[in-house]
């Protein structure tokens, strides 16, 4: 995802709006696409100018100092004026569920294992090296070492289980959850274990591992107590987890952050005043995503051309975000530097 935000707009409908007479509170979450020149609620091919709104659902009183009278106006949150000539790229994410890094550990076609064979002898001591490369540890990984020592007529079902069982004992400390069948060892990734929280001032993170295997035999002579082999025959498959770019915890964090361009900036549980909107993502949502960059460009004091990245990022709830895509593009029609990316499986675009 993009590193910087201008405007972040979370809701649960894709619904979009054509006037804002009679707006209410059932309105909350829709969206407003104001064309600035043509003060129409509608982009067209000749749309130069354009903002972008979402009806918060919640209203201000406006008064006629003439009168007195009072009237209950919507408050809509909407984004800086975006110039269609000066847009850079439109993407969008269609939601795919998260997996997790897993990795499987073959004991079954390990050479030293088997009747008579050197780790089917009891005193041999075969580690699982877990190396996990998602700690905020400067430049640093961690490390855990699980330790397995063998028994008489071991054989790679007993081992396999064994280290599951050590594993998943060591719970306070464990990162992956181990399962063992048939000789298998199958490491899968923990969810970070975060409050779950919507107000939270946790960011979202993916446990990412490796796994190394080895075994050392203290009886043997010399250097070869000390030495390690790796078991021929042994088999570690991998299959990378998948983060989806507009998870609800990501989709949270970018909200979260995006408010701090609104000056909101104490808006976490131990800070104090505490002063922030509601916020809109839920944790079990499944969110669609649209992310449109524009570089507005205006004149500085000294009469240089000067340009200012911003973003636009739109987040919705079980829902194609195709409608405000489609009047987007329409607008974009004379823009010729513009990048439409297609997201593939693998979350990476294709230009």
């Amino acid at each position: 995802m993009i590193t910087y935000v201008n405007t972040v707009f979370v809701s649960d409908t894709n619904a979009v709006v054509e006037s804002l007479d009679g707006i209410s509170a059932s309105d909350k979450g829709k969206f407003v696409l104001y064309d600035v020149d043509n003060n129409a609620y509608d982009l067209t091919a000749n749309t130069q100018r354009f903002k972008i709104g979402m009806i918060t659902g919640k209203t201000v009183k406006k008064v006629d100092y003439h009168t007195g009278a009072t009237t209950n106006v919507p408050i809509i949150k909407w984004s800086n004026i975006i110039q269609t000539a000066d847009i850079k790229s439109l993407s969008t994410l269609e939601y795919k569920a998260d997996s997790e890094d897993t990795i499987a550990i073959d004991f079954t076609n390990a050479q030293e294992i088997g009747a008579g064979k050197l780790l089917s002898q009891a005193g041999k001591r075969i580690i699982v090296r877990l190396t996990f490369k998602d700690l905020p540890t400067r430049y640093r990984k961690w490390t855990e070492s699980y330790e397995y020592v063998t028994k008489d007529g071991d054989t790679a079902v007993t081992i396999a289980t064994g280290i599951a069982n050590l594993i998943n004992k060591q719970w306070k400390r464990a990162r992956v959850n181990a399962t063992a069948a048939a000789g298998v060892l199958t490491l899968t990734a923990m969810p970070y274990d975060d409050d779950d929280m919507v107000d939270s001032l946790n960011w979202a993170e993916k446990v990412r591992f490796n796994a190394n295997v080895y075994y050392t035999d203290p009886a043997g002579e010399g250097w070869e107590s000390l030495n390690k082999h790796f078991p021929k025959g042994l088999t570690i498959t991998k299959t990378p987890g998948f983060r989806y770019a507009a998870s609800a915890k990501l989709v949270r964090d970018r909200e979260a952050q995006g408010m701090g361009y609104e000056g909101i900036l104490n808006r976490g549980e131990g800070t104090w005043p505490i002063i922030k909107p509601d916020m809109n993502t839920k944790l079990d949502g499944q969110y669609n995503a649209l992310t449109l960059e524009f570089e507005n460009m205006y004149r500085s004091a000294d009469d240089l051309f000067r340009k200012t990245k911003q973003t636009v990022e739109i987040y919705v709830n079980g829902a194609a975000l195709t409608t405000i895509a489609g009047k987007i593009k329409t607008a974009m029609g004379k823009n010729d530097r513009v990048i439409l990316d297609e997201i593939s499986e693998d979350g990476i675009a294709d230009e």
